[in-house]
């Protein structure tokens, strides 16, 4: 990645170098908006590289027209922008214990964007669907060997045929404004808004319209929770409910008074109706103030008043409430290390 790769370290922690993934330290997230140099990274494979004159997108399987569609074609359909926060399945996976296999994510990789693309919806209406479809797969242009499975393959994924003609399922091409970066999807990316990133296919190529589920590795054995040896594992689809502390940041000294703590808040499943905040780690909890807006898909900003006159140490807890309930204390212990929304706890010093 060149010169990108040196601007990705300003504010985000290396995870690993190949494939490369990233995910931004927790106190660089200081808007609403994540820049796109500090939107976290999960990649299985290589980034590939991809001439946009050559690119083409296939759709195929159960439809009435197979299409092979070019940049401009696709560039020429009507589109549309939305603010979306995106979360890797595995963040938080670091702080889980016993921690389980795979990239050990701290509370980082999530951020929040402005997406904008072709509705997904209206390239299979060109298509034109067959009535037995029952679910939609994308594959994407990275692949490579995995160890698990014993052989090379391309990442791919399926979304319930429900899900794919969703309004708001896009076919992006642009973020925060700009081109789609090479690193996040370039020239086409899917875009599910509120549910786990792994959905949101990267490097498009494929589309196929199918009446089976589609079997794949990532779709199968990867993104699946699995809380009980030999329960049935549930794949998994919306963000859990979250709350995270942005400042201060973990092992602070701070000086007596009144401080300010601040963070985020989100749930793929709804809005956030409440954030409460504990300093006494979660003995007593009081409500947090919203300084943002409620917006479908996009987290929302809080702010508390503590009064840390005290000198001691202190475990600071934050947990974030939506139409089903608040956030969990401890995290549901899962092979894959996946969805963790246990409360995050920060220890600080007041003195």
């Amino acid at each position: 990645m060149g010169e990108e790769s040196s601007e990705l370290r300003a504010g985000m922690r290396l995870v690993s170098v190949e494939p490369l993934n990233a995910e931004i330290e927790l106190a660089a997230q200081v808007g609403i908006i994540t820049p796109n140099s500090r939107f976290y990274l999960r990649n299985h494979f290589v980034i590939p590289q991809i001439d946009r004159g050559a690119w083409r997108l296939e759709i195929t399987g159960e439809v009435e027209r197979d299409l092979n569609l070019s940049y401009d074609e696709l560039l020429a359909l009507p589109h549309r922008s939305l603010l979306t926060t995106m979360e890797c399945a595995g963040n938080g996976r670091a702080s889980m214990n016993p921690r389980p296999d795979g990239e050990p994510w701290r509370f980082g990789a999530v951020s929040a964007a402005e997406w904008t693309g072709v509705p997904l919806a209206t390239v299979l209406g060109l298509a034109e669907l067959r009535a037995p479809t029952r679910e939609i797969a994308f594959e994407g242009a990275d692949s490579g060997y995995v160890d698990a499975a014993d052989q090379t393959m391309a990442f791919a994924r399926s979304l319930p045929v429900e899900k794919a003609l969703h309004p708001d399922t896009l076919l992006a091409y642009a973020m925060n404004g700009e081109e789609l970066p090479v690193e996040h999807g370039f020239p086409f990316r899917l875009i599910v808004p509120g549910w786990y990133g792994m959905a949101s296919v990267k490097w498009l190529t494929r589309i196929e319209a199918r009446t089976e589920r589609f079997a794949g590795f990532f779709q199968r054995e990867r993104y699946i929770h699995e809380v009980a040896p030999g329960a049935q594992p549930v794949s998994l689809t919306s963000m859990a409910p979250r709350s995270l502390i942005l400042d201060p940041p973990e092992g602070a000294a701070l000086a007596p008074g009144a401080y300010r703590i601040r963070g985020l808040a989100w749930s793929g499943a709804g809005p956030v109706t409440r954030v409460e905040v504990s300093v006494d780690d979660g003995a007593t909890w009081a409500s947090a103030e919203f300084t943002s807006v409620s917006a479908q898909y996009l987290w929302r900003r809080w702010e508390y008043t503590w009064d840390a006159t005290a000198t001691s140490e202190a475990v600071l807890c934050s947990r974030a409430y939506d139409a089903a309930g608040a956030q969990p204390t401890g995290a549901v212990w899962n092979r894959l290390g996946y969805a963790n929304n246990a409360v995050q706890r920060v220890s600080v010093s007041v003195g």
